[in-house]
């Protein structure tokens, strides 16, 4: 009888890292982490046109300043998830949804399907939302309907994304949306709103409605309270469709593992690690593991300064929303989401509402713009988790399917429902709130199973992404509840 003899495991040789930018060798600082920015602008310019200047104002015109401490918690849960995410993939060299293809218990890649299913579902909501949004405030202001006029953004915003036809179109935005937030923060000034109750707002209370807000807008006050506070924060900052991207696209920025040639077979060779409890075979000398760490601290940068400017500009239009808004009984709602807005301008100078109109268009014709790209790459690194053949076609493969797809469903959305919150809520409460506390766990856990405990997350880091983690699951997990109960 002869038997097969038994291969000896080869053990892979341990891996090392570029040198890092010298800016991160020894500590982070406020000029070196602007010097390597990164996919965090991309998420904070997107969020501009969405979390902030929609629901921050809508949350500061219903609620007053009490739920300022909600959006700073929002930036900080979702910072922390941003920053943790990246780490990962730039420590390890691989997207988080490939590693979590495997390290799951049960069959192989349920994990990455259902949360990237989910992900990919919702993405559309986004884009027909703010397809209306500024539609409606087109239609208001010129001729047609805002469902005619949402229509044609995001059709143009596709074939330009497309074409890449966009750089001028960019450069303008930036500059444009630069002169409206200053204005916004002048106009803080110039409404003088009650200062000790912004700072009030800082301490965590439990929102209710108004008694106006039942005589004004009824159908505002018969949607749960938790329900309404959840959009804001699921808004704010993005969700796990945005992250998804985030992380793919630092392949492009070549940070950490991820600036070596053969990244490909660094790939392949860590496709086999992790799944019996093994560890990535990252070297355990002590430089490697500093230079590590440095490379740990340019994600840690980008997050900081994106998620610090979010949660400016949302304390900004929360304020004002407060102050102006909630004075006069106007929430931004159904087809007037962007309109009151235009009062933060005027109230610098009249003549500002024209800024605010062309400013309103570049930022959410932005946000339109960028969504096309950045979901393309949340379909791929999902399905490319468990996929070999979509992860050898490249993200480019995956485009053709996820414009179409986006396109659709995006028309669909704005001739069908046609209100921007009630079609956004949904995806804002499942990726903002419920999946990113799940994805904040399973990064702790990731890191815990397959990296060596020096690549790991410092003490602090672990427990603001574990706090941020259950934070944002118990306010998904109410708020979903409310919406599927109610």
């Amino acid at each position: 009888m002869s038997t097969t003899p038994r291969r000896t495991p080869v053990t892979p040789a341990r891996l090392t890292y570029p040198e890092p930018p010298a800016r991160m060798r020894e500590r982070l600082t406020l000029v070196g982490a602007a010097t390597v920015l990164g996919p965090g602008a991309i998420i904070a310019s997107a969020n501009i046109g969405s979390g902030e200047m929609i629901f921050a104002s809508r949350g500061g015109s219903i609620f007053g300043y009490t739920l300022l401490w909600a959006f700073v918690v929002a930036a900080v849960t979702k910072a922390a998830l941003a920053y943790s995410m990246n780490r990962y993939t730039v420590v390890a060299g691989e997207h988080l949804m490939t590693r979590w293809a495997t390290l799951f218990p049960g069959p192989r890649g349920w994990f990455p399907i259902v949360f990237g299913a989910t992900s990919i579902a919702v993405v559309p909501s986004w884009v027909s939302g703010l397809g209306l949004g500024i539609g409606d405030l087109i239609g208001e202001n010129t001729v047609g309907t805002g469902a005619m006029w949402a229509t044609l953004l995001i059709v143009l915003s596709a074939i330009l994304s497309w074409v890449g036809g966009y750089d001028r179109l960019e450069k303008a935005q930036t500059v444009i949306v630069g002169f409206m937030l200053l204005a916004v923060a002048v106009s803080v000034v110039v409404l003088e709103p009650n200062w000790l109750g912004v700072l009030g707002g800082l301490v965590p209370s439990l929102p209710e409605y108004p008694t106006w807000v039942a005589q004004d807008y009824p159908e505002i006050a018969e949607r749960p309270t938790w329900l309404e506070l959840g959009a804001y924060l699921g808004a704010i900052g993005g969700g796990t469709y945005d992250y998804i991207a985030y992380s793919g696209m630092l392949r492009e920025k070549r940070w950490g593992m991820l600036s070596r040639r053969e990244i490909d077979k660094v790939s392949d060779r860590f496709a086999t690690a992790g799944r019996r409890g093994e560890r990535l075979p990252l070297s355990d000398d002590a430089d490697e593991v500093a230079k590590a760490r440095a490379w740990s601290r340019v994600p840690l940068g980008d997050a900081l300064i994106s998620f610090a400017a979010i949660t400016f500009f949302a304390a900004m239009f929360m304020t004002n929303g407060a102050s102006l808004l909630s004075e006069e009984r106007l929430i931004p709602t159904d087809d007037q989401t962007l309109t009151h807005q235009a009062d933060f301008l005027t109230a610098v100078h009249p003549t500002f509402e024209y800024l605010y109109f062309v400013a309103v268009f570049f930022a959410f014709f932005g946000s339109l713009y960028a969504f096309w790209e950045m979901y393309s790459y949340t379909a791929y690194e999902s399905l490319g988790a468990v996929s070999d053949r979509v992860r050898l076609a490249g993200q480019r493969a995956v485009r053709p399917y996820m414009y179409g797809y986006m396109l659709v469903a995006a028309l669909i959305l704005v001739w069908t429902v046609g209100e921007l919150v009630v079609i956004v809520t949904p995806a804002s409460v499942l990726g903002g709130l419920l999946m990113s506390g799940i994805f904040c766990l399973a990064v702790v856990w990731t890191e815990h199973k397959v990296l060596p405990p020096a690549y790991r997350l410092g003490r602090a880091a672990r427990w603001w992404v574990i706090v941020s983690g259950v934070l944002l699951m118990a306010l998904g997990l109410l708020s979903t509840w409310q919406l599927f109960a109610g």
